[in-house]
């Protein structure tokens, strides 16, 4: 029984795209494991983010405290300086 050409060729690209469609299913697994991989990267990430944020907003939120009561002291030293000399003129006269 003779081989016809054709069905040999046919034969052929029939292997070869199996092996193809093999290789795809391969690198169509890696690329999900890499895929879990980086969202469990970037959600360990996003945590470390919002932990640093919020020590970042305490440390602000000090901070704020801080200044208000160095600007009511500064404040204060400043009306001070305005009113003792007016009130040492008025009580001299």
């Amino acid at each position: 029984m003779a081989v016809n050409p054709i069905e040999v060729r046919l034969a052929h690209l029939e292997g070869a795209y199996e092996q193809i469609n093999h290789r795809l299913g391969a690198i169509e697994g890696r690329l999900e494991s890499i895929d879990s991989r980086m969202e469990s990267r970037f959600a360990a990430i996003d945590a470390r983010l919002e932990r640093l944020e919020d020590k970042l907003l305490s440390r602000e939120d000090k901070l704020l405290s801080r200044m208000d009561r160095q600007f009511f002291w500064v404040l204060t030293l400043v009306v001070l300086s305005i009113l003792v000399p007016i009130s040492l003129r008025v009580l001299n006269l």
